[in-house]
């Protein structure tokens, strides 16, 4: 049997029909992905009289864009713009200083059910948001900080934790200790061996969870409908779902014109650094 699957690994037609299936697997799963995106950017340059006509026709009679200079002009663009930014920005530097510690501990220190408390930090992530919506919605009312800054960094900085601590410390785990113990013995302390030599050299960790992150606190809608009721308070997608029931019919061309916008940032920042994110994850996963 294990001779047969050897001679099957190695025959040239056998590798043929797979890499053939795989690039067709490849490609659909290509054409799911941009399809979509693709229907959507071509949208933002038509008219909303041009996607409700039949037949429907794929590209727009005269691209302009119109849609994009009304989006940029309106004058409550910049602050749901400030708000996502503020927020994006405060969750993922507090993730991050909360969470290298928990992940250096888990990666140095022994003790009992270490692996089953490392798994066990993982399960908020299964727990659906919206699950715990009402419950963390009478906290912050009985605390006095609904439609504040402060509950929503709060609430995105618990909820993107168990990822960050779990991914720094497989990285952490990875560095040998004897970089550690060497600047010990040279009289460095715990603080300034983390920062300057732990950190650095878990830089690819570090940016794997700054980018989801970022991602996660930039594309949340159920916390920030739930615990805010003031316009003022309004990030990108929020706006984006308040968009479409303020403009009665549906003006799909300024409405996807809104989605891409908003996550243009995000996909800039995963292509500049999307190689470190790989490795970043592949070092979290190798315990």
């Amino acid at each position: 049997m294990e001779a047969r699957s050897a001679h099957a690994g190695s025959n040239p037609a056998y590798k043929r029909v797979a890499n053939f299936i795989a690039w067709c697997f490849l490609a659909v799963m290509m054409a799911w992905i941009f399809i979509p995106l693709f229907w959507s950017v071509i949208t933002t340059f038509k008219t909303p009289i041009e996607t409700y006509r039949v037949p429907v026709k794929i590209l727009p009679e005269n691209f302009a864009f119109h849609n994009y200079i009304t989006v940029l002009t309106d004058s409550d663009f910049p602050r749901y713009l400030f708000n996502s930014v503020y927020l994006t920005v405060f969750t993922t530097a507090l993730t991050i200083m909360i969470s290298i510690w928990p992940a250096y501990a888990f990666s140095r220190m022994k003790f009992k059910l270490q692996h089953v408390l490392l798994l066990f930090i993982m399960i908020p992530r299964l727990i659906p948001r919206i699950s715990v919506t009402i419950p963390l919605y009478k906290i912050i009312v009985d605390m006095g900080l609904l439609n504040t800054y402060t509950a929503l960094i709060f609430t995105y900085t618990m909820t993107s934790l168990p990822f960050a601590v779990w991914i720094l410390s497989g990285v952490f785990q990875s560095i040998p200790k004897e970089i550690e113990e060497s600047a010990f013995v040279d009289g460095a302390r715990l603080i300034q061996t983390m920062f300057r030599i732990m950190i650095p050299i878990a830089s690819s960790g570090l940016i794997t969870v700054v980018i989801f992150t970022v991602r996660e606190t930039w594309n949340e809608f159920p916390f920030v409908l739930s615990f805010t009721n003031s316009s003022t308070m309004r990030t990108l997608p929020y706006q984006l779902y308040m968009l479409r029931d303020s403009l009665g019919i549906g003006d799909w061309p300024l409405i996807n014109t809104f989605a891409i916008i908003t996550v243009i940032p995000i996909l800039v920042v995963y292509f500049i650094f999307s190689k470190k994110v790989t490795n970043g994850i592949i070092q979290g996963a190798m315990k």
